[in-house]
C-alpha cells in the first residue's frame, strides 16, 4: 500500500511540475516580450532570441536542475529526448493535420540544426560533456545568433519603446523564473524516484515522460501553426528549439556538472534518422508532407518500443 501511495505522489509531482513549467513558461515568454518592447529591443531580436528561448525554458530549467542534483540521465535524456520528440512526434502530428510549407530559410536553419547536433556528437565522443564542452556549446550558439542577426539585419526595423520598465516587471520576471525552478524540481524529484522504483534508468524517464512534458510549448505552437496553415511557424519553432536543446540546454547543464553521455548513442542515431529526412524534405519541397509525417510517427513508435523493452539507448 505504501508503495502505491509513493508512486502516486511521484506521478503527481511530475504532472504538477510539468503543468507549472508549461504555464509559467508561457507567462514568462509573454512577459519577456512585453519588457523587451518597453525597453525598445528590436522585433528581430525578440523573434530570434527571446521567443525561442521562452519555448525552451522548461527544458533549460529541468536539465539544469537535474544536472545540479546529479541526475545525469534526466539532464541528458530531457535534451536529446526533446529534440527527437520535437521532430518525430510533434512535426509528425502537425504534418498529418496539414502538410507544412516552411520556405527556404527553414532549410538553411535546418542545416544549422544538423551542424549543432554533429558538434554535440563530436564533443561527447569521449563519453563525457565536460565544463569546457559546455562552454564551447554556448559559444557556438552565440556565434549562430551573431550570424543570424547579421544575415537578417536588413529586415530589422526598430520600434520606439512602448513604455517604461518598472520594478514590478522585474519582480514578475523573477517570480515566474522561481516557479520554473520549482516546477523543474518537482519533475526531477518524481522522475528519479519512479525510475528507481521501476528499475529503469533516469535517462529513460528523461527521454520520454520529461522530454514530452517539457516540449508541450513547442507542440502547442506547431499544432496551432498547422491548423492555421502557417507551416513556417510549426517548422521554424521546432528548428530553433532543437538548436537551443543541443547547444544551450546541454551547454548549461554540462557547465553545472559534467555529463556522462555513453548511454545515449542509439538515441543520437535515431535523432539523425529523423533529422536527415526532415532536411531532405525541406530541401526538395520546402516543407514536410503527410508521408514524411507518417514516417516520423512510426519512428517515434519504434523508439518507444525500444526504450521500454530494455534496449540501452
Amino acid at each position: 500500500m505504501r508503495g502505491v501511495i509513493e508512486f502516486a505522489v511521484w506521478s503527481l509531482s511530475i504532472l504538477i511540475g510539468i503543468a507549472v513549467l508549461v504555464i509559467a513558461g508561457d507567462r514568462l515568454s509573454d512577459k519577456i516580450v512585453e519588457v523587451a518592447r518597453k525597453a525598445g529591443i528590436s522585433p528581430l531580436v525578440i523573434s530570434i532570441v527571446l521567443v525561442s528561448l521562452s519555448t525552451t525554458l522548461p527544458e533549460i530549467t529541468t536539465s539544469a536542475i537535474a544536472s545540479y542534483q546529479g541526475a545525469n540521465g534526466i539532464a541528458l535524456g530531457n535534451a536529446l529526448g526533446s529534440i527527437f520528440a520535437n521532430i518525430s512526434l510533434i512535426l509528425g502530428l502537425a504534418a498529418m493535420i496539414r502538410p507544412l510549407k516552411a520556405g527556404r530559410s527553414a532549410y538553411e536553419n535546418s542545416l544549422v540544426m544538423l551542424a549543432s547536433l554533429l558538434f554535440l556528437i563530436l564533443l561527447s565522443a569521449d563519453g563525457t560533456l565536460s565544463r569546457l564542452d559546455g562552454f564551447l556549446l554556448l559559444l557556438a550558439y552565440a556565434i549562430y545568433l551573431r550570424w543570424l542577426l547579421k544575415r537578417h539585419a536588413k529586415s530589422e526595423v526598430d520600434w520606439e519603446p512602448s513604455g517604461n520598465v518598472v520594478i514590478s516587471d522585474y519582480i514578475i520576471l523573477i517570480g515566474l523564473g522561481l516557479l520554473l525552478v520549482g516546477g523543474a524540481e518537482m519533475v526531477v524529484f518524481g522522475g528519479r524516484n519512479i525510475a528507481h522504483a521501476l528499475g529503469i534508468s533516469d535517462f529513460v524517464i528523461g527521454a520520454t515522460v520529461v522530454a514530452i512534458g517539457t516540449s508541450l510549448p513547442e507542440m502547442t505552437n506547431a499544432l496551432y501553426g498547422a491548423i492555421r496553415e502557417r507551416g513556417n511557424i510549426s517548422v521554424g519553432n521546432i528548428i530553433g528549439a532543437n538548436i537551443m536543446n543541443a547547444l544551450v540546454v546541454l551547454g548549461i547543464a554540462s557547465l553545472i556538472r559534467p555529463l556522462y553521455t555513453g548511454a545515449s548513442v542509439l538515441t543520437v542515431v535515431l535523432v539523425l534518422f529523423a533529422m536527415i529526412p526532415m532536411i531532405v524534405s525541406l530541401r526538395k519541397t520546402g516543407g514536410i508532407d503527410r508521408r514524411v509525417g507518417a514516417y516520423f510517427l512510426v519512428l517515434y513508435a519504434v523508439y518507444l518500443a525500444l526504450i521500454f523493452s530494455g534496449v540501452e539507448l
